[in-house]
């Protein structure tokens, strides 16, 4: 008994060209749904409420009031970190030398206030911090962020802890 016939049909039965065509098209619709359930997961895969702070140094007025509650805060990666709970702008502090003492002495600034964004995420703890998504979030981390109507390079995370703990 021979595998192929004449006509090129396996076993007499399948054309050879069709089962290729199937089989191509059933492996890419597996990949699609595959990438297409990794990245739902992804963005929802946290089991922990997380909730974080962010410093942002040195602001001048106007741009600390573009960020808003309520706002999603994005990695200027694009990736999603979270969505702020809180906004609260003190003075920047600064240091200048005074020459009549000779020492350093601080002062508070006048036109530029350091802005503390409360964030709140779900999370999946890891051992160096909190798994968001494919990112891990941990305390002293520069973290770069932009919202929709804001975009803050000198950014880091202060505190991290866990909601309900």
């Amino acid at each position: 008994m021979q595998i192929f016939d004449r006509k090129y049909r396996l076993f007499g039965v399948v054309n050879l060209i069709d089962l290729v065509v199937i089989v191509a098209v059933l492996v890419a619709a597996f990949a699609v749904y595959r990438l297409v359930s990794h990245n739902k997961n992804a963005a929802n895969s946290g089991t922990t409420n997380v909730a974080y702070t962010i410093l942002v140094p040195a602001q001048r007025g106007v741009t600390a009031k573009q960020i808003k509650v309520g706002d999603t805060v994005y990695k200027v990666t694009g990736k999603p970190v979270g969505t702020v709970t809180a906004v609260r702008v003190t003075p920047a502090l600064g240091e200048v030398w005074d020459q009549q003492t000779g020492t350093l002495k601080q002062y508070q600034s006048s036109i530029a206030g350091d802005v503390w964004i409360d964030v709140a995420v779900k999370g999946t703890p890891s051992p160096t911090g909190f798994a968001v998504g494919d990112l891990v979030l941990h305390g002293g981390q520069p973290l770069p962020i932009m919202t929709s109507t804001y975009e803050g390079d000198a950014a880091s995370i202060t505190t991290m802890t866990v909601v309900g703990q």
